[in-house]
């Protein structure tokens, strides 16, 4: 039984709970903290039995783990305090706003020997577990992606891509470890302070190519996946939860799919890992690959917006 506290109780922290608390094999939930006093007052309300912490240092006096689902900038302090108190932490994606502070998260952790795995929650969707069980061994030549909402003020503190795309990126990663030889970004801004769609092409030196859209600009939600490979196409429609797959012969079929909850298969790897000291597969250094790829995209996006914009005042 792992003693485990939760940071954040904005819309995904809720989530986060109601999951955590749906597992009492593997957890106890030892308490919640917010700097937000109306959030955990109208969660005391709600739920009075719930231990609602005055500090999060008080959080960390009694755990054995925390989830971290604060905002990103609130990412390395919260984990640098979990993991120099020798905690287990689970922090959402991505890792943090920074590089740098993901590089030193991960040092920290080789010190004090302690469980950090990241939140990027598609690895334990459904669909990509039977297709990453469907293509193992199988080269990859083209990957497409998707992934398209309505503009919503949750998650506009960042760019599309660290609050979209990094989920595709991960994907990418995951699929492929060769080199990128080649980045094509184009971009716009229209709704927030950051790139709020983004196109981005890598070409990779094994011959991969991918193609990775993200927009908050979009008329209606889409999340989908096409990967090629000599045997044939793949299709994965992440919300009706469908994947199809067309053979280089030409024929069609459905590839039947056991359902799960993403989140909930996500932290029973935790308990797991954290009970027999496992190595989780999305450890830091995955979540470190994918905020690294992503910052790059990003940096790309902005200069394209900002020499369009330029282009356009002229």
């Amino acid at each position: 039984m792992i003693r485990i506290g939760l940071v954040g109780l904005g819309y995904l922290g809720r989530i986060h709970l109601k999951v955590l608390q749906d597992l009492p094999a593997h957890f106890q939930i030892a308490g919640v903290f917010d700097h937000n006093t109306d959030r955990s007052l109208e969660l005391s309300s709600a739920e009075p039995e719930l231990s609602i912490f005055a500090s999060y240092q008080e959080l960390l006096q009694n755990t054995d783990a925390v989830a971290i689902i604060a905002s990103t900038p609130a990412h390395y302090e919260l984990a640098t305090q979990a993991i120099c108190s020798a905690k287990a932490v689970f922090i959402e994606k991505p890792i943090c706003s920074l590089l740098s502070d993901s590089q030193q998260l991960k040092v920290l952790a080789a010190q004090h020997q302690v469980l950090v795995q990241v939140g990027h929650i598609e690895r334990f969707n459904p669909l990509i577990m039977a297709l990453f069980t469907q293509i193992e061994g199988q080269a990859v030549h083209v990957l497409k992606s998707n992934r398209s909402a309505p503009f919503q003020l949750r998650g506009s503190e960042v760019s599309v891509v660290l609050d979209l795309m990094i989920h595709d990126i991960d994907l990418v990663l995951a699929l492929n470890n060769a080199a990128i030889e080649k980045l094509e970004v184009t971009a716009k801004q229209e709704q927030s302070e950051h790139p709020d769609e983004v196109w981005a092409k890598l070409t990779f030196s094994n011959g991969l190519v991918a193609e990775l859209f993200a927009s908050r600009m979009a008329t209606q939600r889409t999340r989908t996946i096409e990967l090629s490979l000599a045997q044939g196409i793949y299709h994965l429609n992440l919300i009706s939860q469908e994947i199809k797959f067309q053979s280089s012969s030409g024929e069609n079929n459905t590839i039947q799919v056991r359902p799960h909850n993403a989140m909930q298969q996500q932290w029973l790897e935790f308990a797991q890992c954290y009970e027999q000291q496992l190595v989780p597969r999305v450890d830091i250094q995955a979540g470190i690959a994918a905020l690294q790829l992503a910052l790059q995209i990003d940096a790309s996006a902005k200069e394209y917006i900002s020499q369009n914009t330029i282009q356009s005042i002229q």
